[in-house]
């Protein structure tokens, strides 16, 4: 397959065109709110061309607690003439065209609900617009990808797949448990969506790069854990016709050798397309900015530690922990062939598109 790295002068004024012109959309990131590190993710998906990302909040919070930061949101975003937060998908369009960052508003766990229905529509006046009905283990509303056994939702989580249908909030099923996600497509009234995965059936079994110091270090386990993560054919197939969008990631998407990250991550994107059709996929970077920075301040005050006490790829390809390479996806994307209808869509028109039907207009 032809590498990114190999496109002519004229795909390369080609790609950067179609970037700079497209809706950028990063299904899933943590972003990095505070004094310190809010210009720093903003000012770099904003060189990456991004027009929106759905930031992970609430995550471990009480629902007084999940209120609290949802309030600090809103407020950072008032003062920052940068981004917006995003409450309905022409907020989005609105981004691109003030050349701002729209900031989608999305827990990946439905536990600081606290089992309570009532709480849903609170949580939807203060922004919030997709939840991850579990994240990696069970919660009231079903099980995640890492338990031991998948029973599928619950009596609560039938009821609160209804409500998000209800109230236009969009299901979120990257890390929910096999059983759960397919009772949850079936029941939903509205499409769904896979924010940050790849598929099960080709997630590399022989990792590289950051997977594979992960499966070398402290989560010894990372390799079963990127087959939990991956998704069956059969829940990608039914997502799609369902109407929802595959948010490909990079995460778990590096092969063992000497290949970019950047081609590996088409592969997949190469593979869910042939799954479930090219208006059915998006991008999703599961980066978590805390990290990025975090790990640029250690090297940069410990330079020879770099692969040993924290990982960051040496190859320009990606420079995963930043998306201000965001525009070498882009590339791939043209290496690949797809058509320009097909690449904007996947840069983010699909997930606007499903936004729409889901929050509305």
């Amino acid at each position: 397959m032809k590498s990114y790295l190999d496109i002519s002068k004229d795909e390369e004024k080609h790609a950067l065109t179609l970037h700079g012109e497209s809706v950028v959309i990063d299904a899933s990131l943590v972003a990095f709110i505070d004094y310190v590190g809010e210009d720093i993710w903003v000012d770099d998906v904003l060189k990456g061309g991004l027009t929106a990302s759905n930031a992970t909040v609430c995550m471990g919070r009480s629902f007084n607690g999940a209120l609290t930061e949802l309030g600090e949101h809103h407020d950072w975003a008032e003062k920052n003439e940068k981004a917006l937060i995003a409450l309905k998908a022409s907020d989005i369009e609105k981004a691109k065209k003030e050349r701002r960052h729209a900031i989608i508003l999305g827990p990946q766990d439905s536990s600081f609900l606290e089992g309570n229905i009532r709480f849903l529509e609170t949580a939807r006046e203060w922004g919030i617009r997709i939840i991850q009905l579990t994240y990696n283990h069970r919660n009231e509303a079903g099980d995640g990808c890492k338990e031991r056994c998948d029973a599928g939702l619950s009596v609560y989580g039938v009821k609160l797949v209804e409500e998000m249908n209800r109230l236009g909030v969009l299901i979120d099923l990257s890390h929910t448990g096999d059983a759960s996600v397919m009772e949850a497509i079936e029941m939903s009234g509205d499409p769904v969506s896979f924010t940050h995965v790849i598929p099960r059936s080709t997630t590399p079994r022989e990792m590289g790069g950051y997977a594979k110091w992960m499966s070398g270090g402290p989560y010894g386990e990372f390799l079963e854990y990127s087959l939990q993560r991956g998704k069956s054919d059969e829940a990608l197939q039914a997502c799609a016709e369902k109407g929802g969008v595959i948010g490909v990631t990079p995460y778990f998407a590096k092969k063992a050798g000497d290949s970019t990250l950047t081609d590996d991550l088409m592969d997949q994107v190469d593979a869910t397309v042939n799954l479930v059709g090219a208006d059915h996929v998006g991008f999703g970077s599961d980066l978590d900015f805390r990290n990025s920075v975090t790990r640029g301040a250690y090297i940069w005050k410990h330079p020879d530690r770099l692969g040993v006490d924290y990982f960051t790829p040496m190859d320009e390809s990606w420079g995963y922990g930043w998306l201000e390479h965001m525009p070498n996806f882009t590339r791939g994307l043209v290496a690949r062939g797809y058509s320009d209808p097909e690449i904007e869509g996947i840069l983010g028109g699909n997930f606007l598109r499903l936004f729409k039907r889901v929050w509305g207009e």
